[in-house]
């Protein structure tokens, strides 16, 4: 065996060995708590357009583009939100490489005239090797653009068959 393919050998275990923490915790985290699930120096971004969240909690029909640094600041937030959030919140898609998560789904918010707006929301987490949120990240997504460069890879291959 080469050095290289030593190297690749390593490379693939240690990725696959955190993706099983990854999982581990993802599927735990009902469990944990905020202090156990966020690095100290943890960075939330909050990027929503039309149905976000406000400032002092609560999810609203507001604008919201908001970062907070640090587990305290971040644990207000997530505290503040995250029960009306999850309810809300339906994951369809997950996508884990390594300490990188990428969850994609809908998540639905109640207007005040009785209406029900949904919108697509990716959450994006990068856990350090202690499996602590490092950085997280939960904004509106437009998915076309991403469909759009798969389809036309697939085009591609397709007709050059």
């Amino acid at each position: 065996m080469s050095t290289a393919d030593v190297e690749r050998w390593l490379s693939a275990a240690r990725l696959t060995h955190a993706k099983r923490v990854i999982e581990t915790i993802l599927e735990g985290r009902d469990l944990l708590t905020w202090n156990e699930l966020l690095a100290d120096d943890v960075v939330l971004s909050v990027r929503l357009g039309t149905a976000g969240m406000n400032r002092t909690g609560g999810l609203h029909d507001l604008r919201a583009d908001l970062q907070v640094t640090g587990q305290q600041e971040a644990k207000r937030v997530l505290k503040s939100t995250y029960d009306e959030f999850r309810k809300g919140l339906f994951v369809t898609t997950g996508v884990i490489s390594g300490y990188d998560v990428v969850l994609l789904g809908t998540l639905s918010v109640q207007k005040p005239d009785v209406q029900i707006e949904s919108v697509r929301v990716g959450i994006y987490m990068a856990f350090n090797s202690e499996g602590k949120i490092r950085k997280m990240a939960i904004a509106d997504v437009d998915l076309r653009p991403l469909t759009d460069v798969i389809r036309n890879a697939a085009e591609g291959v397709a007709a050059s068959s």
